[in-house]
């Protein structure tokens, strides 16, 4: 299964990792939120159901077991922690 990752509001610039149980599968620098679409990028990674998926970015670490669904959307909120959760339903730009 392909999972998307929505790296959502709160990126400026940041450096950001994806692990797909504890095997990195996506990188990039310079990940900025694009306001008008609510989306800094959205990460692509191999992922089966059950498998533990970590987001690292700044000195803040997520994790969360895939569900069913082949959406997760993670945001730094403006306390400068990270939530990631699902992803809302809608278009994926």
């Amino acid at each position: 299964m392909q999972l998307a990752v929505e790296l959502g509001e709160g990126f400026v610039d940041d450096e950001v990792t994806v692990l797909v149980d504890g095997r990195e599968e996506w990188h990039r620098t310079g990940v900025t939120t694009n306001y008008s679409v609510g989306i800094a990028e959205i990460a692509r990674v191999p992922a089966e159901p059950g498998a533990l998926v970590e987001v690292r970015v700044r000195d803040l670490t997520s994790r969360r077991e895939v569900g069913e669904d082949p959406r997760l959307r993670v945001d730094i909120d403006v306390s400068g922690g990270l939530a990631m959760g699902d992803a809302p339903h809608g278009d994926v730009f």
